[in-house]
């Protein structure tokens, strides 16, 4: 069975002055999954953590549920913004994950999820999630 989603990926940055299991706790609460950690360098050498969790097709599916259940009717629709053809870009702001609350960010302090529908399940992003929405409310 295909799934309409091919793959969710998320991913989160924690500097050197941040508490890693806070950081990796927020990740976890927006997208629970196997985690691969990498250390990159900054601009100034300074250490950053990057933690990132890929999911695909159906786990996919089942994980981008998670997070339009979760969100409230506002937040929804700042979503749909970050809609680019059959893929959705979103940030969620880090420090509301680690608390269980998912909002919408736009600065550069969040978990980044990217989600991917099939082009052919999904040939509209908005419409596909806007249906997910009504069924989950039901």
């Amino acid at each position: 069975m295909s799934c309409p989603v091919s793959l969710l990926h998320a991913r989160v940055y924690i500097h050197a002055t941040e508490d890693p299991d806070r950081v990796i706790q927020a990740l976890k609460n927006v997208v629970s999954g196997r985690y691969v950690a990498t250390v990159a360098r900054g601009h100034h050498g300074n250490v950053i953590n990057i933690v990132q969790v890929r999911l695909e097709d159906c786990e996919a599916l089942e994980a981008l549920k998670s997070i339009v259940a979760r969100l409230d009717d506002i937040e929804f629709l700042i979503m749909l913004s970050g809609i680019e053809g059959t893929r959705l870009y979103a940030k969620f702001d880090k420090q509301y994950a680690y608390r269980g609350v998912l909002k919408i960010s736009h600065s550069d302090d969040v978990v980044y999820v990217e989600v991917r529908g099939r082009a052919l399940a999904v040939d509209d992003m908005r419409s596909f999630l806007l249906s997910m929405r009504e069924a989950l409310k039901r």
